[in-house]
């Protein structure tokens, strides 16, 4: 692959965005190779956590304006949204595994879809968040209103993106877009700690939970005891719970399979 690189580590897998040259800005071959990646870890049965990074200093720096915007007619933009950059961030956010997104420094633009898709956000103080399309005349795309507005509620949503604002670590965190910062020197520690503990949960419930807790902001109640019953159900009739059952009993740690 030529944008990014893809590596598994017995259950975690690990995507790096790697073009650091131009601050690992999305450029068609990205999208498509990282569209392309989410689709084998969905299927690869043995990886049981994802791990998204970015190579360099900065963790993503939105789309690349040369490489995605060389046509610039209404209905070129309107494809390149709908039919490219969707994908991706249905991609995301429908990824059946926890996804954790580890921010070594300041993500922009579109690269912040990949930080809202993500189940955890483990960030450096360095890692500031900046939406920065109000200041070219645009509007935030690749689903990030959409997320944000999941994430922080809509007048937060339309004060952050309204005023093109640069939300630092800590903001960030206050507001609960990213799940912990920590200093630079504990980052990787930070990051690996909270892998280990997704790779030998029961990833199975955390893949319906994830799903679930997604839905719910936008289903009736009763819709969503539905789709909860049915798939307290399910959970019971895994491997996992019955495993988890028994080592309660037994008084010792379970031991998970995400099955």
């Amino acid at each position: 692959m030529e944008t990014i690189t893809y590596a598994v580590d017995g259950a975690v897998a690990t995507i790096t965005l790697n073009r650091p040259q131009v601050r690992n800005a999305m450029n068609g071959r990205m999208i498509e190779e990282l569209r392309q990646t989410l689709e084998a870890v969905n299927l690869d049965t043995g990886v049981r956590v994802l791990v998204l990074r970015g190579a360099g200093p900065v963790f993503c720096a939105g789309g690349d304006l040369r490489d995605l915007f060389t046509d610039t007619h209404p209905v070129a933009i309107r494809n390149l949204i709908a039919l490219r950059i969707r994908p991706l961030s249905r991609a995301l956010i429908t990824l059946d595994k926890p996804l954790v997104c580890a921010l070594q420094g300041p993500v922009a633009g579109a690269g912040l879809a990949m930080a809202l898709a993500a189940d955890f956000v483990i960030a450096t103080e360095e890692a500031s968040f900046v939406t920065a399309f109000g200041k070219i005349g645009a509007i935030p795309d690749a689903g990030v209103m959409w997320l944000l507005a999941q994430h922080v509620g809509l007048m937060r949503a339309k004060d952050i993106v309204l005023r093109a604002k640069t939300l630092t670590a800590a903001q960030a965190l206050d507001l609960g877009i990213y799940t912990e910062v920590v200093p630079k020197a504990g980052f990787d520690d930070a990051v690996n700690g909270l892998v280990a503990e997704l790779a030998e949960g029961a990833t199975l419930a955390m893949t319906f939970a994830k799903h679930a807790l997604r839905d719910a902001v936008r289903m009736p109640f009763d819709a969503f005891m539905d789709l909860e019953s049915a798939g307290q159900g399910l959970m019971h009739a895994s491997h996992d719970h019955h495993e988890g059952v028994q080592a309660f009993l037994e008084k010792r740690a379970p031991r998970f399979t995400g099955r």
